[in-house]
């Protein structure tokens, strides 16, 4: 085998380089506004409302799937979603949502959106929303 010090320090350096970006680990987590979340929602992605069913009732984000922070199985209702896709999480105003990434972290998410406006924001923005 070949030693380093016979190798030039431009591929040492880009050895390890590579060794130090694998990513196949890394979680990506990033908070969005409301115009980033319109263009994430054009792409394959889960929308999760985890505020509570009386909120959720009153109005939501088209297309979200509810589940309520606050209830006793959160991390094993969020373990039973779809770990591959991206996931972009909402609550009222952001309180919620932020605790909620540790949790979908923890479930396996690799890619994970924080709305941090929440759903007042996107209600004051007059963008559209779904009711029962």
């Amino acid at each position: 085998m070949k030693s380093l010090k016979n190798c030039s320090p431009l591929v040492i350096v880009l050895f390890f380089l590579l060794l130090s970006c694998g990513s196949s680990g890394q979680v990506v987590t990033q908070e969005v506004t409301a115009d980033e979340l319109k263009e994430l929602l054009k792409q394959d992605i889960l929308l999760v409302d985890v505020r509570t069913p009386n909120e959720y009732e009153q109005g939501r984000i088209a297309g979200s799937r509810l589940v309520n922070y606050r209830d006793d199985d959160f991390a094993s209702k969020i373990a039973q979603l779809d770990t591959d896709k991206p996931v972009a999480v909402y609550c009222a105003a952001g309180g919620r949502s932020t605790s909620a990434m540790k949790v979908f972290q923890d479930a396996g998410f690799k890619t994970i959106y924080n709305y941090k406006g929440g759903f007042g924001d996107w209600k004051n923005r007059g963008e559209s929303i779904e009711n029962d």
